[in-house]
């Protein structure tokens, strides 16, 4: 009885963390007022000022699917991905609306889709997209861009596949606005003086690259570039067994695929296929970076040192894992008071102080395994505005670089 009672209760857990949300869409034009030029969306929500006209699809965790939707509730970290040379956003659905049900506001310019496009230009996009969508935490106008204000985790990754990966090396570069690099059979961009190389040589976050084994376009020689060239300390290379340039959109750019069978490599697995092989380590990446999720972290660096039968090669150095040693000899357990418990507004933390070694990490969740807030205490005490979460249990993770406590808190 025992015995299924347990099972029982692992197959609940498993459906609670399987749980995704609706997805919401909404389409911005965003303007840099120091450049000109760019695209505009038409019918898209016009943010104000003058300048350089920054078109940007956002795809983001809603109250129910559609456009111009309410957002979940909690707080969602920022992803901006860049397209491909001569493809559009939507080549790349399977990405974004995996991981906008996933708890991730996504955004893609939809800028330098010509056949002559501006690298230097494409880069300061995606640059100036990290900035501007984090700030719509507090965008007052249009008052449509609202049903963001307080929904934001302050932490975002640029991303990108062929053209729009190597223009990402280029937004990172000297970007304090972002959290990790990440991209997926990244060009080599060098228009208006600008080189991706050069770009790489200039970033310091943890970067994830991927290349496909079969890729003819861009392939591990070029990333292995990008690679070497990184100045962060957290690097990682995963080349996908089978993989072409294009397996990493979702199969229906036409541009895409007459480009790489002239240059003489086809497809040999589905896009589905591959897209289940690099989402493997995509997303564990993101969420250890972007959600401060330890576990995912470990779960990233046991995919990467282990063996596997669809990657045929992987270069690293650093650890994304968290170092979770367990209590140090002498030292005292981690001890706090959490109040009020039910509570409505705010909820209060202190701890002991001879067991206090900071930082110390909190991170609410709900009841399906989703982070509805997050917050790092640098001191012993502090609180939580928690009056915009719905009622009911959550739990409260609490933890350090030495040791980590979960307790219940019941939401009035």
């Amino acid at each position: 009885m025992k015995k299924n009672l347990i099972i029982i209760f692992v197959a609940l857990l498993s459906n609670l963390f399987s749980q995704t949300f609706p997805i919401g869409r909404m389409s911005i034009n965003f303007k840099d007022a120091l450049r000109t030029g760019g695209y505009s969306i038409g019918g898209g929500i016009q943010m104000p000022g003058t300048g350089r006209d920054v078109g940007a699809e956002v795809y983001y965790p809603a109250t129910v699917a559609g456009t111009n939707v309410a957002l979940a509730s909690g707080q969602f970290p920022v992803v901006i991905f860049g397209h491909g040379f001569v493809m559009t956003y939507d080549n790349y659905d399977n990405i974004y609306n995996d991981l906008a049900s996933k708890g991730y506001i996504v955004a893609l310019p939809r800028t330098e889709g010509s056949f002559s496009p501006n690298h230097l230009d494409f880069g300061k996009d995606l640059s100036f997209l990290s900035s501007e969508v984090l700030n719509l935490n507090s965008t007052a106008s249009p008052s449509i861009v609202t049903l963001f204000n307080t929904k934001v985790i302050q932490k975002s990754a640029l991303g990108g596949h062929s053209m729009g990966g190597g223009c990402s090396f280029i937004g990172a570069q000297n970007n304090n606005t972002i959290t990790c690099l990440f991209n997926m059979a990244a060009a080599t961009s060098n228009t208006a003086g600008i080189s991706s190389l050069a770009g790489a040589s200039l970033v310091t976050v943890p970067t994830l690259v991927f290349s496909g084994q079969k890729d003819c376009v861009a392939d591990t020689i070029v990333q292995n570039s990008h690679y070497g060239s990184l100045a962060s300390s957290k690097k990682f290379h995963v080349i996908i067994k089978d993989v072409t340039h294009c397996d990493f959109g979702n199969g229906a750019s036409f541009n895409c695929t007459f480009g790489q069978n002239t240059s003489g490599c086809g497809n040999t697995i589905s896009n589905s296929t591959a897209f289940t092989r690099y989402m493997n380590y995509l997303l564990p990446f993101l969420n250890n970076q972007l959600k401060s999720d330890c576990s995912e972290g470990q779960r990233f660096m046991d995919s990467i040192n282990a063996n596997s039968t669809v990657r045929v090669g992987r270069k690293m150095q650093g650890t994304i894992a968290c170092i979770i040693s367990g209590i140090q000899k002498g030292k005292a357990n981690l001890t706090m008071e959490l109040f009020p418990n039910p509570a409505s507004d705010k909820l209060k933390f202190v701890f002991d102080q001879n067991s206090f070694v900071k930082p110390i990490f909190i991170k609410l969740t709900d009841q399906a395994g989703r982070i509805v807030l997050e917050k790092i205490f640098e001191t012993y005490d502090g609180e939580m505005d928690i009056k915009a979460l719905a009622g009911g249990m959550y739990f409260v993770e609490i933890y350090n670089n030495e040791q980590a406590i979960t307790k219940k808190l019941m939401k009035d």
